[in-house]
């Protein structure tokens, strides 16, 4: 399955292969390859790699995501809340523009 990029800030995220980036250092640091999302909740996002788990929370960090069609660049503040509350979100505007 295909994720639209313009949607991804409403889809699930777990399974989806992450690079981090912390907010408060933009210019200096480099984007950290931390592996992939194994679980989210509305605060944070749980990553493994190699074994190791560590938690990120999503309004501190700019993140990448991996998907079919290339790199994704998100603000973590737009990810913040619960996946199922974002979904609801987004059929309420579409149903809205009709």
């Amino acid at each position: 399955m295909t994720i639209n990029p313009k949607y991804l800030i409403y889809h699930d995220l777990i399974g989806l292969y992450v690079y981090i980036k912390p907010k408060s250092k933009p210019n200096d640091a480099d984007f950290s390859d931390v592996g992939v999302v194994i679980d989210e909740t509305r605060n944070m996002l749980i990553t493994q790699k190699n074994n190791v788990i560590k938690k990120y929370i999503k309004k501190d960090h700019i993140f990448r995501f991996k998907i079919v069609d290339g790199i994704l660049e998100v603000n973590g503040s737009k990810i913040v809340g619960i996946p199922v509350n974002r979904l609801r979100s987004l059929k309420k505007k579409k149903w809205l523009k009709k």
